[in-house]
């Protein structure tokens, strides 16, 4: 990454820590809210317990597709978060992604990218259809295509892999009329499984055809910034921890 990118989310993560705000429990508080979990989590635990979910949503809402956005523009100018797409498509090929989606989940059919693409591209009518579709990231000069992305926490239930899934298919369809090359993922910003190998979690597996479809931890930063890209978003990140009340 460029020296002026490293310095703006660096700025942008130390403000995103130090803004952050810490909604103060008291311990009787908390030993009512959750009687059980003090058996296992002692006073600073418990309170760090009741803060997390607080602190993982503005992550998900804020964090990740900011810095994604970031990265982005180091490389690219054609830049988007919440990227809202509104146009017309082949009725057929509309049903088509809605019967796919709707096999995934009932498990009648297991995920193949592929197999997905080539009904898609099968499917005609003479009919045309209004669609909206939207992605967390888009790249529109993106070096292998037009470029759609899903960012989401790395253990999405069903209804947001589905909704994804949807998503990402309508766009493809939508760029394949336009005779582009279309790259549309599912990007899940950590893997707290360490390694792609490793990664256990049905509804991803279910809905998502993991090895084309999907991106994630380092792979997802570095294919927004290039290779080594999350190796040096980390060292910013331990240099932010150094430099905050957090560390």
């Amino acid at each position: 990454m460029k020296t002026e990118t490293k310095n703006r989310i660096q700025a942008f993560l130390g403000e995103f820590v130090t803004q952050l705000t810490i909604v103060p429990y008291s311990l009787e508080e908390l030993e009512q809210a959750y009687p059980f979990h003090s058996l296992f989590f002692r006073e600073e635990a418990l309170k760090a317990f009741k803060q997390q979910r607080h602190i993982v949503t503005r992550m998900g809402q804020k964090l990740y597709p900011t810095l994604a956005e970031m990265i982005a523009l180091d490389r690219y100018s054609d830049v988007h978060r919440n990227y809202r797409i509104r146009a017309t498509l082949d009725a057929a090929k509309v049903q088509t992604i809605e019967g796919i989606v709707d096999e995934l989940r009932r498990k009648s059919r297991k995920p193949d990218h592929e197999e997905e693409i080539g009904a898609i591209i099968k499917a005609k009518s003479r009919a045309r259809q209004d669609i909206v579709t939207a992605a967390d990231l888009y790249i529109g000069d993106y070096y292998l295509g037009p470029f759609f992305t899903e960012i989401k926490s790395p253990l999405p239930n069903l209804d947001i892999c589905a909704e994804s899934k949807k998503a990402m298919l309508l766009f493809i369809a939508l760029e394949l009329d336009k005779g582009h090359e279309p790259q549309a993922f599912l990007s899940l910003t950590y893997n707290p499984f360490i390694t792609r190998e490793q990664y256990r979690h049905w509804p991803t597996f279910q809905i998502m055809d993991f090895q084309r479809q999907v991106l994630i931890g380092p792979e997802f930063w570095d294919a927004l910034g290039g290779e080594g890209t999350y190796h040096e978003l980390m060292q910013i990140v331990e240099k932010v921890k150094q430099e905050t009340s957090w560390s």
